[in-house]
């Protein structure tokens, strides 16, 4: 948490204040409930400034205010979940095909050059009867 400076601190719990004071006004029963976004203010006031004097000049029972700042201190210092892995598609032609290449000499002086890109060809039943004596 930064700290902020005193004066702008003031400042805006004055605006808060007229921001309640709007609401109180405004609010269509008189027990209305307060808008999420005036209790953030006020929880972002009570980080600032005591607790008991934010709840006396905005009206809030400092109780209620106190509870909704350990809340709001519980989720937000909770370890976040892990996001899920990011998924990368890769297009083979992207990829070097790693090759290789085999070259057998039977006895009579024929020769037999392979080269394949397969990592695990078929290469002994080809092998077998090229070898095989005729």
């Amino acid at each position: 948490m930064t700290r902020l400076p005193l004066a702008q601190v003031e400042e805006h719990l004055h605006h808060v204040t007229q921001q309640f004071a709007q609401w109180r006004a405004n609010r269509s029963t008189p027990r209305g409930r307060i808008p999420q976004p005036l209790w953030a203010q006020a929880i972002t006031l009570a980080q600032h400034l005591p607790l008991t004097r934010v709840a006396k000049q905005l009206g809030l029972t400092p109780q209620v205010l106190k509870r909704r700042r350990d809340e709001t201190r519980t989720v937000v210092g909770a370890p976040p979940a892990p996001s899920p892995p990011h998924f990368v598609e890769v297009q083979t032609s992207a990829w070097r095909m790693s090759t290789a290449e085999v070259e057998v000499q039977r006895a009579d002086g024929t020769r037999l050059r392979i080269t394949y890109s397969d990592s695990m060809p078929a290469l002994v039943p080809l092998l077998q009867t090229f070898l095989e004596t005729r």
